[in-house]
């Protein structure tokens, strides 16, 4: 069974949809979304509003633009993206790239 994401309250632009959530059941970012008839609308893209009463922001395709205010969306939960590698640190010397200029040692007084 499919979680619900929520109601399409509005629609901006040719992409974008506006629908609000039920606290209870927030959908993470950056799944997709689905109508009634099991089309792909879009992936949710942003979160805000109030704790109790949640938006978000579903950025559709281009099956998208037949979806009206009042409709139904449902989370895809198999859509769901992998979670990130995380991002070490270069260790400072190794595979650095060399510089093509030359370092030279400078006395103080030439620094300026």
């Amino acid at each position: 069974m499919a979680k619900i994401a929520g109601k399409v309250v509005a629609k901006r632009g040719k992409r974008l949809l506006i629908t609000e959530c039920d606290a209870g059941q927030l959908p993470p970012l950056y799944i997709s979304v689905a109508d009634e008839t099991d089309c792909l609308v879009g992936k949710i893209v942003d979160l805000y509003g109030s704790v109790a009463k949640p938006y978000v922001t579903v950025l559709c395709g281009e099956d998208g633009l037949e979806v009206l205010p009042g409709t139904v969306l449902y989370a895809i939960p198999e859509s769901k993206p992998e979670p990130r590698k995380k991002n070490f640190r270069r260790q400072q010397n190794s595979n650095r790239k060399q510089s093509p200029f030359p370092k030279r040692n400078l006395k103080k007084h030439d620094r300026n």
